[in-house]
């Protein structure tokens, strides 16, 4: 059966701390009449996006704890990394969660400063490239599957 929506795991602020959630974006997926894409299943609601950046991991990168800069999409383009969430506890160094992103996965990252005291852990494999997108403006529509990643 073909999709019906946009599916992703957003990085979200609970309780002052970050937490994973599966998001069903809405509205749901329609057939594109556009030029190049015509057939295709298209979202066309992911909101203005400005000052993106692509970046390559050429060695195993551990980037330590840290909320999102700003509200962002974070499209794995090639290789692996894994998001881990911090203790509720500062002196409780341990780190839970460890979900794997993939190529081809989007992120919604909108634990930002103002939502997550510690924020997430971000783990990339070397050969890793990834595409950030902040957005301005309300979060985009969705609908909360569960509790954890996609």
């Amino acid at each position: 059966a073909l999709p019906q929506n946009l599916t992703l795991t957003a990085l979200v602020g609970k309780n002052n701390f970050s937490a994973l959630e599966c998001w069903a974006m809405t509205p749901g997926l329609v057939e594109s009449t556009a030029t190049g894409t015509v057939g295709a299943l298209s979202y066309t609601h992911l909101g203005g996006a400005g000052n993106s950046s692509y970046s390559l991991f050429t060695a195993l990168s551990n980037s330590g704890l840290h909320t999102a800069p700003a509200p962002q999409y974070v499209m794995i383009l090639t290789g692996t990394g894994e998001i881990s969430l911090p203790s509720s506890d500062p002196s409780n160094s341990t780190l839970s969660g460890n979900y794997t992103v993939v190529a081809g996965d989007i992120l919604i990252a909108i634990d930002t400063a103002a939502v997550s005291s510690r924020g997430h852990n971000s783990v990339w494999q070397a050969g890793t490239s990834v595409l950030q997108m902040p957005f301005s403006g309300d979060i985009p529509s969705h609908v909360v599957l569960h509790d954890g990643g996609c």
